[in-house]
């Protein structure tokens, strides 16, 4: 018994070790299909303007948050962030920014971005 109750710890400890917390908001009822896996999704951040000869349309916004002592870097937020881009039928991500937080010796980092598609007719 008291091997169940350590292996039980053990893997709740490593389901932990992988955390975030991860937030989607619709801006519209239409849903796109999704894209392939081995779509690239680019990443403009929010000082990057957009071409006003290359029109989009925001579908959504994802924010995903994480702490550092889990194994979280802005690396793997942004990942994810494209992971769910594709899932939503998204084109690409724009505004996008990661904040850092600093808490009792641990860091905490939010990526925020907002999911666009392209107009009809318009390639990148």
């Amino acid at each position: 018994m008291p091997r169940k109750i350590l292996l039980l710890t053990l893997v709740v400890l490593a389901l932990a070790g992988c955390a975030t917390s991860t937030s989607y908001v619709n801006y519209t009822e239409q849903r796109f299909p999704p894209k392939d896996e081995f779509y690239t999704v680019n990443v403009y951040p929010e000082s990057q303007v957009q071409s006003a000869s290359n029109p989009y349309y925001v579908i959504g916004k994802v924010s995903i948050e994480g702490f550092a002592s889990n194994g979280v870097s802005p690396e793997t937020l942004t990942n994810q962030a494209k992971v769910i881009a594709r899932k939503r039928g998204s084109d690409a991500i724009i505004n996008a920014k990661t904040e850092v937080f600093h808490y009792y010796g641990d860091v905490l980092f939010r990526f925020k971005g907002e999911l666009i598609v392209y107009a009809p007719g318009v390639t990148k």
